[in-house]
């Protein structure tokens, strides 16, 4: 049996975590109210990580935020660790919350290569392997990246290009396509049912570096008919979460 979490530890940790999300710091009651504490918690808790110098305080504003300490630590902590590899254990937690197939796809040129992957366990699921690869305009991994371009490079590219209609609901023109990264743009996300395989349905974010460049993509694959909306909302929250981790991670290399 699993032992219990130290309640108090556990709290600090998630003051922490929200700060690091909050880089311009939190005045106390806004912590507060985040981690639904009683005020007087949240003072000991953050008063604690003061003291042990995991945390500042602005006088001036009242605002708490993470300390210099926090980066050596993550310092510390990335040395040694490949960027594939924390790209896998993200794909790892998606397929542990979904269990449909999850892909890591790089682009290059007009498309996409997959370079790993993990399946899921059901019977029915996408078959892929790793190093085939996929068109971007009608993938959702290829739209997720496209939609980091500016949309003279999207054009530039699909110049004069072949859209070929592998399924009936394949875009087929340049303007289709803008259309599509628009809305990809727009979510925070990419979507395609059925458009490059008629049974499936695939949901995927693009991966930045510190530049801003897309340097991949992760999908989530499954069958049309597991495609409920609760499943399809909970499969974008696990790619969303994996990418905010990971990029916090490929920004502070």
């Amino acid at each position: 049996m699993a032992e219990a979490q130290n309640r108090s530890l556990a709290r600090g940790l998630d003051i922490l975590e929200l700060l690091c999300e909050q880089p311009e710091g939190l005045e106390l009651h806004r912590i507060a109210r985040a981690l639904e504490l009683p005020k007087s918690s949240a003072f000991n808790l953050v008063h604690t990580l003061l003291a042990k110098k995991y945390v500042v305080c602005d006088e001036a504003t009242g605002r708490y935020a993470l300390s210099l300490r926090m980066f050596e630590m993550g310092s510390a902590a990335v040395k040694g660790v490949t960027e594939q590899s924390v790209v896998r254990r993200y794909m790892e937690r998606v397929a542990a919350g979904c269990n449909e197939t999850v892909h890591c796809g790089v682009p290059d040129g007009t498309d996409m290569i997959y370079v790993d992957k993990l399946e899921s366990t059901h019977s029915i699921r996408m078959t892929s392997r790793i190093g085939a690869r996929v068109p971007l305009y009608c993938t959702a991994m290829g739209r997720a990246v496209l939609a980091c371009w500016p949309e003279e490079h999207v054009r530039e590219l699909y110049r004069n290009y072949d859209f070929r209609k592998l399924t009936p609901r394949t875009v087929d023109s340049v303007e289709a396509l803008l259309d599509e990264v628009g809305r990809v743009r727009a979510q925070g996300y990419a979507c395609e049912y059925g458009e490059s395989n008629e049974n499936v349905c695939c949901f995927a974010v693009a991966v930045r570096d510190r530049s801003g460049r897309a340097v991949c993509a992760l999908s989530v694959s499954m069958p049309l008919f597991r495609a409920s909306e609760e499943t399809a909302q909970r499969c974008v929250r696990l790619l969303v979460d994996a990418r905010v981790r990971i990029e916090r991670f490929l920004h502070a290399m």
